[in-house]
């Protein structure tokens, strides 16, 4: 600090479980708080003539109420809706006072982030089940499996993809000291791949078949964790008669990758003692995602790739210790149930509606269409893709308001945008990560600075809403799976004083295995002294795994009996980068350096053979955009494949992509076409394109 303003942050490791360590994202941020990037140090409100003016917050506050207030009260709370993005993932007191909103008010269109990138594993997890005790973590493994993701630049792993979250490097080099066999499945070899044994590079969009493959060598040699799927699985002969049609030798031909190599995957599987499989954004964004997701947790079904009763449990977690048992969860289909969309014959999937469905519910002809929308921490009209769809429902809203410390694209359309504090600014407390860390961790952090007297709090924002609109507040310690209106304890936050936030997190402590008092003593973090847990025996009986359900065959017989589209002679691939958080920090200095546009990222082969040099202006076209960007050679790119990444430049793209910053490939996809059942999610990967240079003018 110099003077009240913060100058750099280093990495403090002496209670860290990542030791020292700090990810390029964080560093962003410091500049970010500074007023890199524009940030908005004031909140704005609309004027009658389209422009933003200052507003007071308490003002913007009064008038949102009482908006949200006229609209409940003349059509209900499902006409209100609640979008949490990036940015909020990583707000504890914002994200649960959020959560406590949308309970009083009574409104089930909760959607988030969560369903735009990796809704199929929550498919998955309805459709298939889960264990209870987890999967094997990567440093107890003989192989670890990862298919289409990059965690060592996005520094995200479980409880998903195959990787530490926060210093995934380290995680994969202590896995492969204790001797673990990594497998990547990936059409551009990553940067992860420096850990890899074995590298599948794929024709983007075939997932399913390449997992469904490994699964029929594991039937067909009998490799498969027979005592496992006896006990907690259904449909053996089910997937058996699924997998069938899909050889080793089919997969092989349709992906484009030598049949050897399905079969080494399959073979280091089958006879690894411990293992795990998961996947990264990849399948998740590509053509036949549900099934893609499906098959590849099929796979470590298979393998009984979970933790066993008595296995050791590394982090029981810290400010939430509970006992793991080995036990079954049949799968929910909750989204059979209500409440539903209004827009298709859906429901929710965790809690939370299919977020491709937004404009949708916007836009349907129903007196429950969604008439207001909080847009907490993120960017969806981005986000979702198709802005020609998108755009026009956002703009038919009677009122959207936006919580954010960034001008987006969504926040563009907003009546109010509300100037967000920032992390240096707040009180938090380690809950996101509790369960995540690789060793037990906790850490509480008062404010390092002010925030600027503008901005507002987001978790102030949602107690001021409710007190406003006279909403009973409860605040609760809430997690994914939990019913909030279920979980017994919480505060009262009816009354009119605003709450502390220091004893909101002392609150969130209170079953904490380390005192609050001692965190409070300790902001670097406390890595305390717990005895061993391990895996307990189910305390009931538990349910079953439904390796092959009716709905998942069906999919299955479609990508079997399907032909290449071969109109288009590339695949556009997503990626990430090492320097932004989707649409965050990408404006900050070290992005702008390393990504001027939004480079699309050919193999040198296939530039050569269509006349494309490095810097090249280019078009690439889907059957449902186009969008201009400059070429860029990457010989870790498999021949057929275009890279780029997504929430990049403005929502519409002009002729110039170094004035706009950026291409949106949101333009190439659509949000009426090609759609996954149940959560109606779009093609945002394996997109089929055709790439020609054009003359800038």
């Amino acid at each position: 600090m110099d003077e009240g303003r913060m100058v750099r942050a280093r990495p403090d490791g002496t209670a860290s479980p990542y030791g020292a360590y700090l990810c390029p994202k964080g560093l962003a941020a410091v500049d970010f708080h500074n007023g890199a990037e524009n940030r908005l140090l004031q909140s704005l409100a609309r004027q009658p003539d389209g422009t933003f003016a200052p507003v007071d917050n308490d003002a913007a506050v009064d008038a949102i109420a009482a908006k949200l207030k006229a609209l409940v009260a003349e059509h209900g709370p499902r006409s209100v809706a609640v979008y949490h993005g990036t940015g909020a993932y990583r707000c504890v007191l914002g994200g649960l006072m959020e959560r406590a909103f949308v309970a009083a008010l009574g409104t089930p269109n909760f959607f988030s982030t969560m369903t735009i990138d990796q809704s199929a594993k929550w498919v998955t997890m309805a459709r298939l089940g889960t264990m209870a005790s987890g999967k094997n973590a990567m440093r107890d493994c003989d192989v670890a499996l990862l298919a289409g993701g990059n965690p060592l630049v996005t520094h995200q792993g479980a409880p998903y993809a195959v990787a530490e979250s926060g210093a995934p490097a380290r995680g994969f080099e202590a896995a492969r000291a204790n001797g673990c066999k990594v497998i990547l499945v990936d059409p551009r070899r990553t940067e992860t791949a420096r850990f890899a044994d074995l590298l599948i590079q794929p024709l983007p969009g075939h997932d399913a078949a390449i997992f469904a493959a490994i699964a029929h060598i594991l039937l067909r040699d009998g490799t498969y964790d027979r005592a496992f799927v006896e006990k907690w699985c259904n449909g053996l002969e089910e997937l058996r008669a699924a997998v069938a049609p899909f050889t080793p030798e089919m997969a092989a031909a349709r992906a484009d990758v030598p049949v050897e190599q399905i079969e080494l995957a399959a073979k280091w599987l089958g006879e690894a003692h411990r293992v795990t499989t998961g996947s990264g954004t990849g399948p998740s964004f590509s053509t036949h995602s549900n099934a893609n997701d499906h098959m590849i947790e099929v796979v470590n079904a298979l393998c009984g790739g979970y933790r066993r009763e008595g296995d050791r449990v590394r982090n029981p977690g810290t400010l939430r210790t509970k006992p793991v048992y080995e036990m079954a969860v049949s799968p929910s289909r909750s989204f059979e149930r209500d409440p539903k969309c209004v827009s298709e014959d859906t429901g929710t999937l965790l809690g939370e509606m299919p977020s491709a469905l937004l404009p949708a519910e916007i836009m349907a002809d129903h007196p429950d269409r969604i008439r207001a929308l909080i847009v907490f921490g993120g960017d969806p009209l981005m986000a979702v893709g198709d802005p020609a769809v998108a755009k026009p429902a956002f703009e038919h809203l009677d009122l959207l308001v936006s919580l954010d410390c960034r001008m987006n694209e969504t926040a563009k359309l907003a009546d109010y945008v509300i100037a967000s504090s920032q992390p240096f600014e707040r009180h938090e407390i380690s809950i996101p990560g509790d369960a995540l860390y690789p060793a037990p961790f906790a850490q509480y952090t008062r404010p390092v600075v002010e925030k600027p007297a503008g901005c507002l709090h987001d978790w102030e924002f949602f107690w001021a809403l409710a007190h406003r609109m006279g909403v009973p507040l409860t605040f609760k310690f809430w997690a994914y799976g939990l019913n909030f209106a279920d979980i017994p304890e919480g505060l009262d936050l009816s009354g009119p004083e605003k709450p502390d936030p220091e004893e909101l997190c002392r609150f969130l402590a209170a079953g904490s295995a380390v005192p609050f008092d001692e965190l409070l003593a300790h902001p670097e973090g406390v890595r305390p002294d717990m005895p061993e847990q391990f895996v307990q025996p189910a305390p009931a009986a538990g349910g079953k795994l439904e390796l092959m359900p009716p709905d998942v065959a069906d999919e299955m017989a479609i990508i079997r009996d399907e032909q290449e589209e071969a109109a288009r002679p590339y695949r556009l691939i997503s990626r990430r980068i090492l320097h932004a958080i989707n649409g965050a920090y990408r404006h900050s200095r070290e992005a702008k350096r390393r990504y001027p546009v939004n480079f699309a990222y050919m193999n040198p082969d296939d530039m050569a053979r269509d006349g494309l040099c490095e810097g090249d202006a280019v078009e690439i076209a889907s059957d449902d955009g186009m969008v201009r960007t400059q070429v860029k050679a990457e010989d870790r790119l498999r021949p057929g494949v275009v890279s780029m990444t997504h929430m990049f430049g403005p929502l519409v793209s002009t002729d110039d992509p170094e004035a706009d910053e950026g291409a949106n490939v949101g333009q190439l996809c659509s949000l009426t076409r090609v759609l996954e059942p149940v959560n109606f999610m779009p093609r945002f990967s394996a997109i089929p394109v055709t790439v020609q240079a054009y003359e800038k003018h």
